[in-house]
């Protein structure tokens, strides 16, 4: 048999750089990373989540929903042979295959699939990978990571709310206190849509990704892209006359307290059917967020925030740091009544929830300080004096770990000195040391790196010592 060659002598060597747009990640990062995940898990789980995983590929189908004017930048998958081309590759394909996007349409797509083993209403957390090719950029890459809370089969707003007390509750649990929860509600741009009469779907989806990138190009440049005219048949350009844009843009800039808000709002949009409901579900949200005593300091409701994908119905929400606004939502989400019916015909199932952006969350926590980096999770370090004592060692690294207490046995054979500097550079609070005299008088000397300590040992009380001193 042929042997595989795996490295040609003489070639050029690759340069080890990663691509643009996406992230490594190293063991003290990963640590506060983890820490971070933990926390949010542990809230998620607090309000009675279910833990649910999917695959990072799905049909290109599931993820447009067959749309003509689905717009986003997907990462499509073929299966290549060795360095077949890509173009060969994929007219052997008997599907079209994407990355995922985010993680919404695929829970859509297990509703639809395992309906008869979900409980109802059924409530999921996951976190994962997605891939948007779009232009990387300070604290937005084309592979990040999102963690979802959703609610499925509750039509009621106690589920929006619910969604936004975690929201909150989140936040807070990882330290943070200045932070807005802005609240929408799509209904409302529906209305807004029928009363400056734009009627085509695609550009009522246009209108809205248009008013979701305001925070980003600003008022002027938003009240051009409303008013452009289509580059060709394909394009979904409002083009609203300047009347109409200078209505869209008085009522997005609607400010005041929340009751203010909403009363200006409805005396726009309160004669719509539609409109009106949207209104409605906002109040009925504010007097839930007002009973749980949520500081309103962390909520408000705001006209301008739309949400740019074309799957939600209801109630919107982001999150941004007022510590550091320019780095964008955080944390959002919304309702998505009946994305299911792409998958089950006029089944309606309705749905809410909300995304923490875990990188970008991430990079403003390291810029605002809350993240504590470490190198390691490792509380004691048992070093290895004498080859001979390699299994006494083992047993002892062994009996530390059986407490609980997350231990490291030195691997190599080095001086103690290295070994030392080993503890030291991993931040090893505590190193346990045995010779070979140590050894026959069954004791150890356990050694206190922060205090520049060390105490002689039996080796019956190693563990309970080391308990008090790592408390």
């Amino acid at each position: 048999m042929k042997k595989e060659k795996y490295m040609d002598e003489g070639k050029k060597t690759i340069k080890p750089d990663k691509v643009g747009g996406f992230l490594d990640y190293l063991p003290p990062v990963m640590i506060a990373r983890n820490k971070m995940l933990s926390t949010i898990e542990a809230v998620y789980q607090s309000f009675g989540f279910l833990p649910l995983d999917t695959p990072a590929v799905e049909r290109l189908e599931v993820l447009t929903g067959n749309r003509s004017g689905f717009q986003m930048n997907l990462y499509r998958t073929v299966v290549a042979s060795g360095l077949e081309s890509i173009s060969d590759a994929a007219k052997r394909q008997d599907m079209d295959l994407a990355l995922r996007f985010d993680l919404t349409v695929p829970l859509s797509r297990v509703v639809a699939a395992y309906s008869d083993k979900l409980p109802k209403p059924f409530k999921r957390y996951q976190v994962g990978k997605v891939w948007r090719g779009e232009r990387s950029q300070a604290g937005r890459y084309r592979e990040f990571v999102q963690f979802d809370a959703d609610i499925i089969g509750c039509r009621s707003v106690i589920a929006d709310t619910e969604i936004i007390q975690i929201m909150h509750t989140v936040m807070t649990a990882l330290g943070f206190e200045n932070f807005l929860i802005r609240i929408n509600n799509r209904k409302i741009f529906e209305a807004l849509n029928e009363i400056i009469g734009l009627d085509d779907p695609e550009k009522r989806e246009e209108l809205i990704r248009i008013i979701d990138k305001r925070d980003k190009v600003g008022d002027e440049e938003l009240k051009a892209e409303l008013m452009r005219e289509p580059d060709n048949q394909y394009d979904p350009a409002p083009n609203l006359s300047a009347e109409k844009a200078e209505k869209v843009m008085r009522f997005i800039a609607i400010q005041g307290s929340c009751d203010e808000i909403l009363a200006q709002a409805e005396s726009v949009v309160g004669s719509s059917k539609i409109g009106g409901e949207g209104v409605a579900e906002l109040r009925r949200i504010a007097d839930n967020l007002r009973s749980l005593a949520i500081p309103e300091a962390n909520w408000k409701m705001d006209l301008s925030i739309a949400r740019g994908l074309g799957y939600y119905t209801g109630p919107v929400f982001e999150t941004v740091l007022t510590d550091l606004p320019e780095i964008g939502s955080v944390y959002s989400g919304g309702r998505f009544d009946g994305l299911t019916n792409r998958f089950i015909s006029n089944s309606n199932i309705p749905g809410t929830g909300a995304s923490v952006g875990v990188d970008r969350l991430f990079a403003a926590m390291e810029k605002l300080g809350k993240i504590q980096v470490v190198p390691s999770l490792t509380k004691v370090l048992v070093t290895v004096m004498d080859p001979s004592l390699c299994v006494e060692c083992l047993r002892i690294a062994n009996e530390v770990r059986a407490a609980g207490i997350p231990t490291e046995l030195y691997l190599e054979e080095a001086p103690l000195k290295s070994q030392l500097a080993y503890a030291l550079k991993q931040e090893i609070p505590l190193v346990v040391i045995m010779g070979s005299d140590e050894n026959e008088k069954g004791q150890v000397s356990l050694k206190n790196m922060a205090a520049r300590s060390q105490e002689a040992l039996d080796k019956s009380v190693l563990v309970s010592r080391i308990k008090e001193v790592i408390k």
